[in-house]
């Protein structure tokens, strides 16, 4: 796909991102926010603001080919937050794989941080919740028309957002958003996610394989498709 061929062949040079790449699992589709609408300025945040060699310069979303559909039965929202020893072992959210899209994320510097080398908390929700609004889109293949065209997510709106920060999310680097619809009544849809990073200073040195994939960050949330009339 012409759209995507650019950040195909710059992820391509990331030996996990190029494993997510070669598998028979998913398929690059377009990121339809990483493109501004000219006659509205929908998406200028994502794609402008977040588009920058400082802040994501690359970005690519895989959607799983063949989707499981979605169960009806409501899920139990997240657990309240206990503190835990700093050595117990993270619980990743329960049903977030396997994804209905992964997406990859080249996360620039300084642009994109709060601490040093470490990404600001609303990045990593902004991009959870990217990744969440590309999953729900997946169960509403229809698009809908708008002034630009065919909008790939429609009218779908976050009502409710809960992001589980468990260690920081290290730049520059790459973050892989996991994210899968959980349940759906009607025009409501449940969505977990994880933010996944890679831990460089596990063994193995450059081998992919043998790095740990750790969960920065667990989400849930409830969106909703609103029609026209009530936006």
């Amino acid at each position: 796909m012409a759209e995507t061929a650019p950040a195909v062949a710059h992820f391509r040079s990331h030996p996990w991102a190029n494993t997510l790449l070669n598998s028979t699992d998913y398929t690059p589709i377009p990121t339809d926010s990483r493109q501004i609408k000219p006659a509205t300025g929908e998406d200028g945040y994502f794609a402008n603001t977040l588009g920058t060699p400082s802040t994501i310069p690359h970005l690519l979303t895989l959607q799983r080919r063949n989707i499981a559909p979605i169960p009806s039965e409501i899920p139990p929202w997240l657990p309240t937050t206990k503190p835990k020893p700093d050595d117990a072992p993270v619980q990743p959210t329960p049903g977030a794989t396997p994804a209905d899209v992964l997406m990859l994320c080249d996360l620039g510097a300084p642009g994109l941080s709060g601490h040093p080398s470490i990404v600001h908390g609303g990045i990593v929700a902004t991009l959870i919740d990217e990744a969440m609004s590309l999953a729900v889109a997946a169960h509403c293949p229809a698009p809908v028309s708008t002034a630009e065209g065919a909008s790939a997510r429609g009218r779908t709106f976050t009502a409710q957002l809960d992001v589980r920060y468990r260690q920081p999310v290290q730049t520059p680097a790459l973050l892989v958003i996991r994210a899968k619809v959980v349940a759906r009544n009607g025009k409501k849809f449940w969505v977990r996610a994880q933010a996944v990073q890679e831990d460089e200073a596990s063994a193995g040195g450059h081998l992919e394989w043998t790095k740990r994939k750790i969960v920065k960050a667990d989400a849930m949330a409830f969106w909703i498709v609103l029609p026209a009339e009530k936006i």
